[in-house]
């Protein structure tokens, strides 16, 4: 289980690991940044230092409270996640696992702490039914919501939480945090630009292979080739600098199409790395 020092970060955590310290952690944290960031393993871990009772304010990540949050199976630590084909987050969820709940306290932690994994997932009746909740929170309960796109979510419902932004992960830190495969993939995605089609079948094939998720490979890549860009910029050259951060911005536009569309991942793929070989070869 992932305790606030093992979250890649530090800004973040220096945010809520302080609040927590002078007692003035907000009840409700809105949780943003691309996927990927980290944003569950905040959330759980945040829910672990409220109320672990071995290293209260940090969470040791091996006790039995720890161990029952990360297996999600503390009664207290209650996650909304989406639901059926639509992916959404209906209303009858958080009726019966929010309003029903907060009336009553805590069966036996510290805090009560609802999760949200992507808070735009709420139905428009789930986002008014939390709205209520949010603005009179009962003692001893949080809600940590995150999101990919905050801008999405009901002004009220962002105006009752307090935003902390996590930042991209690059592919070091992906390994790091155990993402060896989908790191390798968005890594072989960039080669694959500028080896052509033969390349960007067998990444398609990996993508597919491994059930990776396609858009994460997408926006990883994306994140790689805008720090390479950031790196060339400031050793003076210009032209790979231009060259990688027009193809970073052509993947990110690639990134919304396809969760747009929710197309083919392997088809997606190659569909991409044959439009970004054309740009600023």
């Amino acid at each position: 289980m992932p305790t606030l020092s093992d979250v890649r970060q530090p800004r973040a955590v220096a945010i809520v690991r302080g609040a927590i310290a002078r007692g003035r952690l907000h009840h409700a944290l809105l949780l943003t940044g691309p996927r990927g960031a980290g944003k569950r393993d905040l959330a759980l871990a945040v829910a672990s230092a409220l109320n672990c009772d071995t290293a209260p304010g940090e969470g040791c990540g091996v006790c039995a409270v720890c161990e029952r949050i990360t297996n999600g199976i503390h009664p207290d630590v209650i996650t909304l996640a989406r639901e059926g084909a639509a992916q959404i987050i209906p209303i009858e969820t958080v009726r019966q696992q929010v309003v029903a709940a907060v009336g009553l306290p805590p069966h036996e932690a510290k805090e009560r702490v609802f999760v949200i994994d992507e808070a735009t997932a709420l139905q428009p009746a789930a986002a008014n039914a939390l709205l209520k909740t949010l603005e009179e929170p009962p003692a001893r309960t949080r809600f940590i919501l995150g999101t990919t796109a905050p801008d999405q979510l009901l002004p009220t419902i962002r105006s009752r939480c307090q935003r902390v932004s996590l930042g991209a992960l690059d592919a070091d830190a992906r390994r790091a945090a155990g993402d060896e495969a989908l790191a390798t993939a968005a890594e072989a995605l960039i080669d694959a630009i500028d080896r052509g089609p033969g390349a960007a079948i067998r990444v398609a094939q990996k993508v597919s292979e491994e059930k990776l998720d396609a858009g994460a490979v997408v926006e990883l890549a994306a994140v790689e080739l805008g720090g390479r860009a950031t790196a060339a910029a400031r050793a003076g050259a210009l032209g790979p600098a231009r060259r990688d951060g027009a193809r970073a911005q052509a993947l990110i536009a690639a990134h919304v199409a396809l969760d747009l569309h929710n197309g083919n991942p392997g088809v997606s793929i190659e569909a991409i790395v044959h439009r970004l070989a054309r740009v600023s070869a």
